[in-house]
């Protein structure tokens, strides 16, 4: 696909953005490795759950536009290219403690986005390259395709989301428009759901049904259902209620970005609040669910990565009582410092550049290093992982 003029205009446009960013604060953490690829650690007990707390419900933003939501038929699952080893190993026990590799070389190319389910005990991650989702044996290591969209254009899937007490992966998936002749906008958005159980892809979400021009970048479940998706082209977030039915959620400038904006997205475990990570100037934003008041969070410490060139806070999981936030070659531990999250404190670790994504676990916490940076550019890339990360703040 062309890439380049993209490339071009985002290198232009990123010098001025990062003019006014705050230079790194005294104090921030040597660099260090991001695993010991030697042999496994021991699994850490699964996190407790928090008790999800009742949303309010207010007025949709938006009325509810009509959805190309109908279920996919069930289909076999794409069949995996000979590259891919089948995932052959049983699934773990309910009764045996789940164990797992320090690092999972990875058959998926440019994997922006990743997650973990803790009852099949697999990641998924996605690929900018073809647009394919991707299941990940956590005990061996073994990887298959999910699924592969077949429809035309140029797909590819970004961040996505388990919803464990459903059975439901969320994916979040756009189709590259830049090739097309008379195209006003440069990507559609969509939303997949696939079943856990049964691997299907069942409901299909266009995202234009919210918003004309909408692109998706990740998705969040809360703990009723509700599924909202943030937007890097437009300061926009989406909300598919337990319903089905989608809605623009919130707008607000807050949620721009100068080169690129909204890039990942969780929802708090008190269900109080979503936090919205913007690419580039790197910002974390707060959007009350309730209320859906927008607010920068206000961070003391380092939340800037200057180099390689274009990058960018990408990715994040929230861990231990604290949110990891994946920047291209550093990791920040975001602590709030108050309760809301309307301020917190930052620390910083360097790791090897490249990294998208980072995806908590009950044996640790793992980088993705899917190389956006290199995608976007059309550069050499390094063998694609699933690495454990054990650097100290």
């Amino acid at each position: 696909m062309c890439r380049r003029p993209l490339a071009l205009l985002l290198a232009l446009a990123l010098v001025p953005a990062c003019g006014g960013s705050d230079p790194p604060a005294a104090g921030d953490a040597a660099p260090a490795d991001v695993a010991a690829l030697d042999a496994p650690t021991a699994d850490a007990a699964p996190d407790a759950p928090d008790a999800p707390a009742e949303l309010a419900s207010p007025p949709d933003a938006d009325v509810p536009a009509p959805l190309d939501a109908t279920p996919d038929a069930p289909a076999p699952d794409a069949p995996a290219p000979p590259d891919v080893s089948p995932d052959l190993a049983p699934d773990v026990p309910p009764d045996a403690p789940p164990t797992f590799l320090a690092a999972y070389p990875l058959t998926a190319r440019f994997t922006e986005g990743g997650t973990y389910d803790p009852p099949s005990h697999r990641f998924f991650v996605g690929s900018l390259a073809d647009g394919s989702v991707h299941r990940i044996n956590a005990t061996t290591g073994a990887q298959e395709v999910l699924f592969r969209e077949t429809a035309p254009g140029r797909w590819w899937t970004l961040g996505m989301d388990v919803d464990v007490a459903r059975r439901r992966l969320a994916v979040c998936a756009m189709d590259d428009r830049r090739a097309v002749a008379g195209t006003d906008h440069p990507y559609d958005g969509y939303v997949w759901v696939f079943d856990l159980t049964t691997g299907a892809r069942v409901a299909r979400y266009p995202l234009a049904g919210a918003f004309r021009t909408a692109a998706c970048t990740d998705v969040a479940w809360a703990a009723d259902g509700s599924l909202y998706v943030c937007d890097r082209e437009s300061p926009r977030i989406y909300r598919v209620d337990p319903a089905g039915a989608l809605t623009t959620f919130v707008t607000n400038d807050l949620l721009s970005g100068g080169v690129v904006g909204q890039n990942a997205l969780v929802v708090l475990p008190d269900q109080s609040a979503l936090l919205s990570l913007v690419y580039l100037p790197s910002r974390l934003v707060r959007v009350g669910l309730r209320d859906r008041a927008v607010a920068d969070v206000s961070l003391r410490g380092t939340f800037f990565d200057g180099l390689p060139l274009l990058s960018g806070a990408d990715g994040m999981t929230l861990s231990g009582g604290s949110l990891l936030v994946a920047f291209t070659s550093q990791v920040t531990r975001v602590t709030p410092t108050l309760a809301d999250w309307s301020a917190a404190s930052a620390a910083t670790v360097d790791v090897p550049e490249g990294m998208t994504d980072m995806v908590h676990t009950p044996g640790g916490d793992y980088l993705l290093n899917g190389q956006s940076v290199n995608f976007a550019f059309d550069r050499a890339t390094t063998p694609f992982r699933l690495v454990r990360f054990v650097g100290t703040f």
